[in-house]
């Protein structure tokens, strides 16, 4: 087996932290995130902050969350190309789940429910590319079934 020289392992130990140091710095540079406070109440608190994926004019938005005037979360959602893409949640003012569906690609797919401030089911169903689909279940406050529609079917 060769011996190998100083030289030799220090030149090879250089090229590792060169290699490593770039795929380091362009991960980083991938994964930026940079939180923007959009709005603001009049008392300095947020309104809408958002999170984008790198910096200046090429930045993308990636997340976005509003608060209501007390600081409890109103919305949140994430975006993909600009667009509203993955979970959505909203709450009342007082904290309490309202009402929590799925986008993609800008367009209400899969199930949505929505929630009465008691926390009982207001109604919930399914999108299929922006359009209802399927049995709709609509309740009343107390949690009784009020009527079901079903989308599947033409209204006549």
């Amino acid at each position: 087996m060769p011996i190998k020289t100083n030289i030799e392992i220090v030149e090879r130990m250089k090229t590792k932290i060169l290699l490593l140091t770039l795929l380091i710095f362009s991960l980083a540079s991938c994964r930026f995130e940079n939180k923007v406070i959009e709005e603001t109440y009049p008392d300095g608190s947020t309104k809408r902050l958002c999170v984008y994926k790198g910096r200046g004019e090429g930045r993308e938005l990636i997340r976005e969350t509003t608060y209501y005037a007390n600081k409890h979360a109103q919305m949140e959602g994430t975006y993909k190309d600009n667009k509203r893409d993955g979970k959505w949640t909203y709450w009342y003012e007082n904290g309490k789940l309202w009402s929590e569906g799925t986008y993609v690609n800008g367009k209400s797919e899969g199930k949505r429910t929505t929630y009465f401030e008691n926390g009982k089911i207001r109604y919930d169903g399914f999108y299929k590319e922006d359009m209802r689909v399927g049995k709709w279940r609509f309740f009343d406050e107390n949690g009784r079934l009020l009527r079901e529609l079903d989308y599947s079917t033409p209204a006549k």
